[in-house]
């Protein structure tokens, strides 16, 4: 029934415009579920945002079908889609590093550190916020291939090597906060308050806690378990 709907609403459109506009149409949703994120400032995204722009209650009815939720944001300039129910998770690593620039993000931009909703948190920070959490530096390796595996997902953008760091620079998109709710900003902050690398069994409980309350949370949530649903 939905299926029927969508494409008598294309028919629609299509009699108000042109074949060639709702052909547009299809390509800038197959385009949403692959990449997830089109941006109004992004070179060859700029088509795809205004189409979204303009036809913002076509493609919110059209995923809503799909069971997917349909985000647009004006003043940021960003339209996207997260899958609603479960899906394929990030590593853990990955996970970390999100969760942890998702608090850095919140930091950042209550001190007016942003432009067009960015904000560039110092990577040394974020290896810092990394070992609070985990009781241990991560190696460059893996730390790399956690943030681009971000990039990938939309959340972030990488610059510049750092020459101290040996990371990308790392610029945060305000998409990170449809992407994780405050839910589990709320468990990392309760973990790292609680950490006390006093002893080694300390140190074990609090990570097998941790694992614990965020297993709950993603189980509970809506938004973040999909990041991984789509390439």
């Amino acid at each position: 029934m939905a299926s029927e709907i969508m494409l008598r609403e294309l028919k629609e459109i299509e009699a108000k415009t042109s074949a060639d506009y709702a052909d547009s149409l299809r390509n800038t949703a197959a385009y949403l579920l692959q990449k997830q994120w089109v941006w109004k400032g992004k070179r060859g995204q700029k088509e795809h945002f205004k189409l979204c722009e303009d036809n913002q209650t076509y493609f919110h009815k059209l995923f809503d079908g799909l069971d997917m939720t349909w985000y647009y944001d004006r003043n940021f300039g960003y339209a996207g889609i997260l899958p609603r129910g479960s899906g394929k998770q990030l590593d853990i690593i990955s996970t970390l590093f999100l969760l942890i620039l998702r608090k850095m993000y919140d930091a950042e931009a209550s001190m007016g550190r942003t432009e067009l909703g960015r904000v560039t948190p110092p990577t040394a920070e974020l290896l810092n916020q990394y070992e609070q959490v985990k009781g241990e530096k991560p190696l460059v390796t893996e730390t790399s291939a956690a943030l681009d595996n971000l990039r990938k997902k939309g959340i972030i953008e990488l610059g510049n090597r750092d020459p101290d760091t040996k990371l990308h620079e790392v610029t945060v998109l305000p998409n990170i906060t449809r992407v994780v709710g405050p839910t589990y900003v709320g468990t990392l902050n309760r973990f790292i308050d609680s950490y006390t690398p006093e002893s080694a069994s300390d140190e074990a409980t609090h990570k097998e806690t941790y694992a614990i309350e965020t297993e709950e949370a993603l189980d509970d949530s809506a938004e973040y378990p999909h990041l991984g649903t789509y390439p």
